[in-house]
């Protein structure tokens, strides 16, 4: 009777799958390396990751009670989701695609511009200092429509910079009241200032041509 020997061919089989599965999570990954002065990082790039590496909202608290806010999705393949709620004017969810090259200079932007890592406790300090001299020359400031500004950005891995520990499963919440007026009022805050610009930028993303509304194609 035939018997077949499956010693030889078994060994090869599950190294076969093994290298499979691997090659498989390679593709579902984006790395970029660091360098002296720009940030390195490690994100998910899988169609079904629903978790995005950038969320940015815009909470308007004089519509507090409303659970419906206007934001912004970033994902790891690039993928963009901006919705509008039912009270704007465009309201509706809308979507476009990032390529490689815009993708990674978001994220580098945002690290260089210190959102990765601000700190929030010291520029609240900073700004009460500056705020008791402006009282103190007489000029006072009071903002009735507060909009606090939420940053959310989540990362396998993360690098400030080369000389930089790396950071596993990376997530960092970027909250401040009224951005936009304070990076006005402290203009010679940079961690405030540069905040801000990269507030525009993501504020610019909502805004960008390539958009189109989900359901209209």
């Amino acid at each position: 009777m035939y018997r077949l020997n499956t010693s030889n061919w078994l060994p090869g089989a599950l190294l076969f799958v093994f290298l499979l599965l691997n090659t498989s999570v390679l593709f579902a990954q984006k790395t970029v390396e660091s360098s002296e002065q720009s940030a390195g990082f490690s994100m998910a790039t899988d169609e079904s990751v629903a978790q995005p590496v950038v969320h940015y909202q815009q909470n308007i608290e004089m519509l507090s009670k409303v659970d419906d806010m206007p934001s912004l999705k970033v994902f790891g393949n690039g993928r963009v989701l901006v919705h509008y709620p039912v009270y704007m004017k465009k309201a509706g969810d809308y979507e476009m695609q990032l390529d490689e090259v815009e993708l990674v200079d978001l994220i580098r932007t945002l690290s260089a511009n210190g959102i990765l890592d601000f700190d929030e406790e010291k520029v609240k300090q900073k700004k009460q200092v500056l705020e008791k001299a402006f009282k103190a020359k007489g000029q006072f400031y009071e903002i009735s429509d507060a909009v606090e500004t939420i940053i959310d950005i989540k990362l396998d891995e993360y690098q400030k910079n080369k000389a930089s520990k790396k950071i596993k499963n990376f997530h960092k919440q970027f909250k401040w009241k009224n951005i936009e007026h304070d990076a006005v009022r402290y203009k010679h805050d940079s961690d405030i200032t540069k905040a801000n610009n990269s507030i525009g930028q993501l504020h610019g993303l909502m805004k960008d041509e390539r958009l189109l509304k989900k359901g209209l194609r």
